[in-house]
């Protein structure tokens, strides 16, 4: 974990494991429930306007590689995996073991898990007081469990040169892109952030 991680944020990038991997951690429950500033980051979220919000999910993607469920928890407790359920429990190869045994004892095509190509967890009933955004979904590494596209979708297409202009006034380290006035992509090393509506998400 990056040095840089304060403690009230830890929780946020506790590392994704698959069902089966052995791990120590000094985390406890409490970590989760009496958390100052978790508390607070919740608050900012569902408070703050549009274009804060955006730099601070660029904030926390350049301070490390945040944890799916954690950062998903933040804008509603309404997220699920809708695609690649089983992989994110179990990795792709034990995940097509496990559904091998399914279709064995129940029948071919009874197992009604999708593996897809790979994981996509979504939130919905996103909680903010605007209203602006419909939801969230996020394409998931399948090896390592980590974020690598984060789609925000808007209920209407925000200002997005002025968006770029107030990510760029913020971090000078980051590529951002407009897509014909219907996308704007935030884009490092290891993630991207793509606002857009829903109708304006193509094959990528």
């Amino acid at each position: 974990m990056p040095e840089n991680i304060s403690k009230g944020r830890k929780f946020l990038y506790a590392k994704s494991y698959f069902i089966g991997v052995l791990v120590s951690t000094d985390s406890t429950i409490s970590d989760w429930f009496e958390n100052d500033e978790r508390v607070q980051l919740e608050g900012f979220i569902k408070e703050s306007s549009f274009a804060d919000l955006l730099c601070e999910l660029v904030h926390i993607f350049k301070a490390g590689l945040p944890n799916y469920y954690e950062l998903s928890s933040l804008f509603s407790m309404n997220y699920e995996i809708v695609q690649g359920y089983l992989i994110s429990r179990y990795g792709l190869e034990n995940a097509r073991k496990e559904k091998e045994e399914f279709e064995r004892r129940f029948g071919k095509g009874k197992a009604g898990m999708d593996h897809g190509d790979k994981i996509i967890c979504r939130v919905e009933s996103v909680e903010r007081n605007d209203q602006d955004i419909d939801k969230i979904e996020m394409d998931i590494d399948m090896e390592c469990l980590k974020i690598n596209d984060l789609y925000v979708y808007v209920n209407e297409i925000p200002d997005l040169d002025e968006l770029k202009t107030n990510i760029e006034d913020r971090f000078n380290d980051v590529e951002i892109n407009i897509v014909i006035n219907k996308k704007l992509i935030v884009k490092d090393e290891t993630y991207r952030i793509i606002v857009l509506k829903d109708e304006n998400r193509v094959a990528e």
